[in-house]
């Protein structure tokens, strides 16, 4: 016979766990590590969900409570800024629980207290982590190679508008005595929470698409664990990649973020880099105020240690000039006198030169000229006598030619003629109507009028004419043909 089984209720059982739990561990408490998963807050009571794992794999998940005195009690020990810090999805904490069971909710862990210690020690890790990492891809120092331009008036400003560090910096940038014409572009961001990385990220890849002289990320302030945002090693790759200047102010006074180790410049406060900006300017501004005094005032000390040998040498190229303009004056009448009188001889030679040349080149021409008529006397003559001589033996010969050439071109025109003569008689023949007649062909008319040309009415009398015959004819009916069109 088998063995009697004995069965229990949900309840039974879990009032069997409930019972255990509390003899076993109603008087004691463990500090346990762990990931915080999911926190909602409500009432002011934290509901946690815990998990834990090993090499990226989930091995243990859990519920935990911190009512609301706990947390009260808590603050009160660390700090509210560094439990707010502290109590942010994805931390990993080291926190004293006990554990509670409840035959309806289950197994639960009752948060007592919160070590901040290894919270930050874990910060620290992880810093180091994005550190190293960003050196062995060798981007942690590519901002150091940008150049910083000395005046900064354009601005691409990532935070949060709503906090006072954001403000803070605005009111100090743009209402101070030495410069406030800035133009600055806002990226508006979250500064924590799950959504922050991603967009600071996208804030700073789009700020590298704007014509700008320099980045400034903000934050103002906060816990460790607020800070720890901007080790992330995201942020902190994004400013390492960017073409423009990086200038960070996120507001602490001790440990440097990785954000501030890897850009150009880093600053306290927000306040600290907006003063840096305008002071910048202002420093600029009276150095070139000094160089310009400084350039005025050597500038008059030059003149005046110049100016006596100036002076000298003005008075001495005056009395030189003075000298030179009166010698070469006298040489000049000298010379003027001279070329005056060479040229008055060489002209009266020329004159008298030429007037010998006209004469003799007259005389040569008036005997070319005679002898030139003469020949063209005998040559007239000869050639009168040559054309009348050959117009003589020309004409018998043409006559000829001409009686010749007249006699057949009277010939051609005669047949030409006779045969448009024979032409108009075959076609007068093939015209003549009684050989149109003779081809079958007849010619009707009424009133000696064709009856192509009239109206033809029933009893008209018509007549028609054949090759052989005269018929009368008279109409009785008549009907239309239609004419056939191709």
């Amino acid at each position: 016979m088998s063995e009697e089984r004995k069965i229990y209720s949900l309840t039974q059982l879990n009032q069997s766990f409930e019972k255990h739990i509390w003899e076993q561990f109603s008087k004691r408490d463990f500090w346990i590590t762990a990931e915080l998963i999911k926190i909602n807050v409500k009432s002011g009571h934290h509901y946690i969900e815990l998990a834990d794992s090993v090499n990226n794999n989930t091995t243990a998940r859990s519920f935990a409570t911190i009512w609301a005195s706990t947390y009260r009690t808590i603050v009160d020990e660390i700090g509210l800024k560094e439990a707010q810090g502290i109590l942010q999805a994805g931390n990993k904490v080291l926190i004293n629980v006990k554990i509670e069971f409840h035959t309806i909710y289950g197994l639960k862990l009752k948060i007592r207290a919160i070590d901040p210690a290894y919270s930050y020690g874990e910060i620290e890790r992880k810093r180091q982590e994005v550190i190293k990492r960003l050196k062995k891809e060798e981007l942690f120092d590519l901002q150091k190679q940008l150049r910083l331009p000395t005046i900064i008036k354009r601005i691409a400003l990532i935070g949060s508008p709503n906090t006072s560090g954001y403000r803070d910096f605005q009111n100090e940038l743009l209402v101070n005595h030495d410069f406030n014409k800035f133009v600055i572009k806002e990226f508006p961001v979250r500064v924590q929470g799950d959504m922050a990385v991603n967009e600071i990220v996208a804030a700073l890849q789009e700020a590298n698409l704007y014509d700008v002289d320099v980045i400034v990320i903000l934050r103002g302030g906060g816990s460790k664990m607020d800070l720890a945002l901007f080790d992330d090693y995201e942020i902190s790759k994004a400013i390492c990649l960017s073409k423009i200047p990086v200038m960070t102010g996120i507001g602490h006074e001790s440990d440097e973020v990785v954000s501030d180790l890897v850009a150009r410049v880093t600053f306290i406060t927000p306040t600290a880099v907006a003063r840096h900006i305008h002071y910048a300017i202002s420093s600029f501004k009276e150095i070139m105020r000094e160089l310009h005094d400084k350039t005025i005032q050597i500038s008059q000390q030059l003149l005046a240690e110049h100016r006596e040998e100036f002076l000298h040498y003005n008075n001495y190229l005056s009395h030189y000039s003075r000298e030179l303009i009166h010698y070469w004056r006298s040489s000049f009448q000298e010379n003027e006198y001279e070329i005056l009188q060479k040229s008055r001889t060489l002209l009266y030679k020329a004159k008298d030169d030429m007037a010998s040349l006209s004469h003799r080149t007259s005389s040569q021409l008036q005997r070319m000229v005679q002898q030139e008529g003469s020949q063209l006397d005998r040559t007239f003559e000869r050639i009168v006598d040559l054309t009348q001589q050959k117009l003589e033996r020309e004409s018998a010969v043409n006559l000829n030619q001409v009686l010749n050439s007249v006699e057949l071109f009277s010939q051609q025109i005669i047949e030409r003629e006779r045969l448009i003569f024979r032409n108009q008689e075959e076609l007068l023949g093939l015209l003549n109507p009684l050989k149109i007649l003779s081809s079958g062909y007849t010619i009707s008319t009424i009133d000696n009028e064709d009856v192509k040309d009239r109206d033809i009415e029933v009893g008209d009398e018509m007549s028609t004419l054949a090759s052989n015959y005269l018929i009368k004819s008279k109409v009785i009916s008549k009907k239309e043909i239609q004419e056939h069109k191709e």
